[in-house]
């Protein structure tokens, strides 16, 4: 991609973020409101997002047309717009930029210009629209309710599970964080959960109430009855009102069953949803690269990009729960997040920590700080601020490696392993 294209992309990263959804309507009804050209799914919540996300676009794509909006990428920027088979081109978001740089420069003049995800997000919708996509499966960026992917009406929304995080800017409480991810529950449009809190549930029932929302918890109207994990995948029953599924996917841990729940939940209130066929089809077509993900089998390297600490926990079960022994782990962090919480659950599954820098300049920690809080949990601790040489002397000394705690730092490894990307197997 031409660098002064991508340069002016990154650089709108100095705008912020905006706690307003103005210049975001005033940017998408200036190019014709694509937003409204496809049917949508709207999917927020601290963890599981991205998973449930690609699984509905995977289903959705088998069953008609289907593009996919995430954020942030592993590799390269393309990787955070699909339509169906093929991600953004180089050439398209330069024809797009080209297209929107008159109007973020005027823009500026008369109030802000679009911030970074406001220009990504409409990039998103317009190549939606331009193929033609029937349907669009969009991923919060953060939060819900002033979030620019929010001018969507869409036919489901969902929200994953609710845990402590960017409370800077969502706030400090479960309730109140429940408060701006529930912003994204629409009048009369069915909301599909995950959670299972009573803080954040209550919360969600009442804001869904005022709107006049179908609202269904996923563990309720989907129950799992059985659950494989191997170290590949997952071999999953789940029992709905509609119907029973029987699905084998490539994504491992009991995280990915309860997402795999919420996804088919959100599918079948769907109007005139796919048949179950299509449903597992689509589900074991699903791959959400960096989600505990094996990248090598001598020495096993498995990436994970959970980085806060429910996240971590989670990883930290599904690791004991499959594997009979403790990986060394490789640990970088962003300044947002609770290193403390973080580094005390990841360290339930082992013994060793190598403390890394994510690359990622504005919010990277230095991973000195974070040694004393590790020197706490971990038996061996040590400090190598360079990833890759991290990672080096991780495959170097060690035969199992556990590689978390920021998608920067796993996308750095990826790139520089040349992992692919796509969201799907085949």
């Amino acid at each position: 991609m031409n660098n002064e294209i991508l340069n002016f992309i990154y650089n709108l990263k100095r705008e912020g973020i905006k706690y307003d959804l103005n210049v975001m309507r005033d940017f998408d009804q200036f190019f014709g409101s694509p937003h409204r050209e496809f049917n949508s799914v709207h999917i927020t919540g601290s963890n599981g997002k991205g998973s449930v996300a690609n699984m509905i676009f995977n289903v959705l794509r088998k069953a008609s047309s289907c593009g996919l909006y995430t954020s942030p990428h592993l590799v390269r920027f393309n990787e955070r717009i699909f339509a169906q088979d093929r991600e953004i081109s180089d050439d398209e978001i330069e024809e797009y930029m080209e297209i929107y740089k008159e109007f973020i420069g005027g823009n500026m003049k008369l109030n802000r210009n679009p911030t970074f995800f406001e220009v990504t997000t409409e990039m998103a919708f317009q190549y939606f629209k331009d193929r033609k996509m029937k349907w669009g499966s969009v991923e919060v960026g953060l939060g819900g309710r002033l979030d620019a992917t929010n001018i969507i009406t869409p036919k489901v929304s969902v929200i994953t599970k609710i845990s402590y995080e960017h409370i800077d800017k969502l706030g400090t409480t479960l309730l109140e964080i429940a408060r701006e991810k529930g912003g994204i529950i629409k009048d009369n449009v069915p909301i599909i959960t995950g959670e299972t809190k009573n803080e954040p549930l209550n919360e969600m029932k009442r804001i869904s109430k005022l709107k006049n929302a179908k609202f269904i918890e996923a563990p309720k109207y989907a129950s799992i009855r059985t659950f494989h994990p191997t170290e590949t995948g997952s071999e999953i029953d789940v029992k709905t009102e509609r119907d029973d599924y029987h699905i084998n996917v490539k994504l491992a841990g009991y995280f990915q069953a309860e997402n795999v729940r919420t996804a088919i939940s959100a599918i079948e209130n769907l109007p005139d949803p796919p048949d179950r066929n299509i449903i597992e089809k689509g589900l074991e077509n699903s791959r959400w690269p960096g989600r505990m993900e094996i990248i090598s089998e001598s020495p096993k390297v498995i990436i994970d990009s959970s980085h806060n600490p429910p996240a971590a926990l989670t990883l930290a079960n599904s690791i004991n729960e499959i594997y009979k022994k403790k990986p060394v782990l490789v640990v970088g962090m962003l300044s947002d997040k609770d290193h403390y919480s973080y580094l005390h659950n990841i360290s339930r599954c082992a013994d060793s920590i190598i403390l890394t820098t994510p690359v990622e300049p504005q919010r990277s920690v230095n991973p000195y700080e974070l040694k004393p809080i590790a020197d706490d949990v971990f038996k061996e601790v040590r400090v190598i601020p360079d990833p890759m040489e991290a990672y080096e002397y991780a495959i170097q000394k060690y035969d199992f490696i556990l590689i978390t705690g920021s998608m920067y730092l796993i996308g750095e490894i990826a790139s520089k392993l040349g992992i692919g990307i796509k969201p799907y197997w085949k």
